[in-house]
């Protein structure tokens, strides 16, 4: 089974499968490379099963426009976004161009809905309001709370992608961080006070990322 090794100061040995497909082993400094190998062959069973599991590149057919699914249309003009049902792009572009594109208009698009999402909220919860919160090209998570502060709100511009209830789920769990820095009983009590069903929404993210980690831009696996 081939694998790439990657040494380490670390104590244990841990294997990642990459969104292609591919084996990354790491392991610490000065493990014999026979002992790797055994480690791989001895969890074949596992490496199968996990591969089976990772979402198959789907390209960009279809676009998520706040969890509306909508077919891409590629146009003579310079022009991105919904157009009635449809989604426009224009015509020419490479995959990683259209993504790039994608990840520019939904960048533009969030930057005053989630400012406008992240104050009503705030004042929902009677916080603070925080700093406008940046849109960015995460890849690996929805959101993040932090920075000088502890209180800038960064959320993913593919949470534009997925729909209202993920959007308000995801608001509330940053702020959330506002008050608590991380995951213990308070915080979920926090949260669920302003989201009961928060549990429910956390899995249909789980389901969105499935789908955006085919069409390339969700990447847990990402290093």
């Amino acid at each position: 089974m081939n694998h790439t090794v990657i040494y380490s100061d670390r104590r244990t040995v841990s294997i990642q499968i990459k969104r292609d497909g591919s084996l990354i082993v790491r392991a610490p400094k000065g493990m014999p490379r026979a002992k790797i190998d055994e480690f791989v062959r001895a969890h074949s069973g596992w490496i199968e099963k996990k591969k089976a599991d990772v979402p198959k590149r789907t390209g960009l057919d279809f676009v998520y426009f706040f969890g509306e699914k909508l077919p891409v249309c590629e146009t003579e003009e310079k022009k991105i976004g919904r157009d009635g049902d449809k989604f426009l792009m224009p015509s020419g572009l490479s995959q990683a161009e259209k993504t790039e594109a994608l990840a520019y208009y939904f960048k533009s698009v969030g930057k005053k809905y989630m400012a406008d999402k992240t104050s009503l909220w705030a004042a929902v919860m009677r916080l603070k309001e925080p700093p406008a919160p940046k849109i960015t090209g995460a890849k690996t998570r929805w959101g993040s709370c932090g920075g000088k502060g502890g209180n800038r709100i960064n959320y993913a511009y593919m949470l534009l992608m997925t729909d209202e209830e993920c959007i308000d789920y995801v608001t509330v769990h940053e702020l959330c961080h506002i008050v608590y820095k991380n995951h213990n009983q308070d915080f979920c009590s926090l949260v669920e006070k302003y989201i009961p069903d928060y549990k429910a929404r956390e899995a249909k993210l789980r389901e969105y990322e499935k789908i955006f980690t085919a069409q390339g831009f969700y990447d847990k696996n990402q290093n």
